[in-house]
């Protein structure tokens, strides 16, 4: 083997032991492994599907301007919030809620997965506060998320007294 083959051969072994140990510490070889550099620390819109695609520009939204929540916690946090007042709206209210604010009954559903309590047991925020706690969700991030939620409901064609019947039940 020539000295040219011989170096050609130390980096590709060099290359491949380095790309293995970053596959081994994440179980793929990730683009910022590979020198990328991702343009935002949590998935984008565009990665939620299903049931949750209708709510991506609420989530990206709360995200955006609520300082330090993620992706996983504005899905949380909003479902946390919506489902109180599911629980506490007369059903006819809380379905105009849903019909302004895309994606509310997945994002309570959700919530309901990761381990909200039954929505038959919530009595308000406070029922709720353990559950958005133990998800990282700062009382100050919750404060943050009602009136981002009740701006939405504006925003997709919910009145001033279906805000103000929102607000009212999620206090």
């Amino acid at each position: 083997m020539t000295l040219t083959n011989r170096l050609v051969a130390a980096l590709a072994v060099g290359t491949a032991v380095v790309l293995s140990g970053c596959a081994k510490k994440t179980g793929t070889v990730t683009q910022e492994a590979a020198g990328a550099v991702s343009p935002s620390p949590s998935p984008s819109p565009s990665a939620l599907s299903g049931a949750l695609a209708p709510a991506a520009g609420l989530l990206s939204g709360l995200t955006s301007s609520i300082p330090g929540m993620s992706q996983a916690q504005a899905i949380l946090g909003a479902g946390s919030v919506l489902g109180v007042a599911k629980a506490k709206l007369p059903a006819d209210q809380y379905s105009q809620v849903a019909n302004a604010v895309p994606g509310a009954n997945a994002l309570v559903d959700e919530a309901l997965k990761a381990g909200l309590p039954a929505l038959n047991s919530l009595t308000g925020m406070s029922s709720v506060s353990s559950f958005l706690s133990k998800a990282g969700i700062s009382p100050q991030m919750v404060s943050q998320l009602v009136p981002a939620l009740s701006k939405a409901i504006t925003s997709g064609g919910g009145s001033q007294a279906l805000v103000d019947a929102f607000t009212a039940a999620v206090q």
